[in-house]
């Protein structure tokens, strides 16, 4: 029956709207948690990590859940809750090793090794850290490695904003900042980094309005997918340049939600033909956070606190 509903409603979508509604998965148990702040999605081979942004002091723990049960609960008529499970962390103590430390903000994996992003903010001042860590997942735990702390190089420094993508490309790791709209970064570049986090070479990247907030992985043919997100409350802060406007409700509303696509040429990094995916917007915006494919049925994505925390389908147009 579930499968049916989604069919009419990307049919009804394509048809007259052009923007796509996020089908909700319901969570429950302590992932759920707004003060958590969701803040990055991964996948760890058919596992989907969930990365808050703050974990909890006391029981310092990632969230997974498999992707059989995501794909069950999309295509059957199940309208329970999906329940993520703990994977235990090992941390250093990296509010006493980070001054002004924020918390993390991007995960990728290669095999086992763990890439994670870290922001801070200190007297005004922001950066970004990469560090890793090593997944055994048999025993549901992380550890990050307390030595190897390697800041990213900001170009610019704007309040709140930092890098906030990581992606594995071939034998690198590639980092992107958050602005890169024409007013305040006119020449944005993808930073490349080695497994043992120095920084190799940058490469050009284009001008997007607004913010980047996550990217997919990168398929085949050297594509990927990125979250573009507007609140209308940073307008100052962003300067966007105007933005022609597509689909019903992002016309009546300010706020920006969409996925925007990319492909890596070797020495650049540009964006595809593929129109925006647009998603239907609601009154108060959702600040969406994380990015991940979903095979070739779309993609998921998920929410911070702002308004709550959401994990969400996107099907594919």
């Amino acid at each position: 029956m579930r499968v049916i509903i989604i069919a009419g409603l990307i049919l009804f979508q394509s048809l007259f709207s052009q923007e796509i509604v996020p089908i909700e998965i319901p969570l429950t148990g302590e992932a759920k948690d707004r003060s958590l702040e969701m803040s990055g999605l991964a996948w760890y081979k058919d596992n989907l990590i969930l990365m808050p942004q703050y974990v909890n002091k006391d029981d310092p723990c990632f969230y997974y859940l498999n992707k059989k049960s995501i794909i069950k609960w999309i295509e059957s008529s199940q309208e329970i809750s999906l329940n993520p499970e703990k994977i235990k962390l090992e941390l250093p103590s990296f509010e006493k090793m980070i001054e002004g430390f924020q918390g993390f903000e991007a995960i990728t994996f290669s095999g086992n090794k763990a890439y994670l992003v870290i922001e801070s903010k200190n007297n005004g001042v922001m950066k970004s850290f990469l560090v890793k860590g090593k997944l055994d997942f048999s025993n549901r735990k992380l550890i990050v490695a307390s030595k190897e702390v390697k800041e990213i190089p900001m170009s610019t420094n704007i309040k709140n904003m930092g890098f906030e993508s990581i992606l594995k490309y071939k034998y690198h790791l590639m980092v992107l900042y958050e602005a890169n709209g024409v007013n305040v970064n006119k020449a944005p570049s993808a930073l490349l980094f080695n497994s043992s986090l120095e920084l190799k070479s940058s490469i050009p990247f284009p001008n997007l309005e607004y913010r980047l907030t996550d990217v997919s992985s990168v398929d085949s043919k050297n594509k990927f997918w990125g979250l573009n997100y507007f609140w209308p409350g940073e307008k100052d802060r962003l300067n966007p340049v105007k933005d022609l406007k597509e689909g019903v409700t992002h016309n009546k509303y300010e706020h920006v939600e969409r996925l925007v696509e990319y492909k890596i040429l070797g020495d650049k990094v540009v964006r595809t033909t593929s129109p925006p995916i647009l998603i239907s917007l609601e009154e108060k915006s959702r600040n969406w956070e994380g990015l991940v494919r979903l095979d070739d049925k779309g993609f998921l994505i998920v929410v911070d606190e702002h308004p709550r925390t959401i994990l969400a389908f996107i099907p594919k147009p």
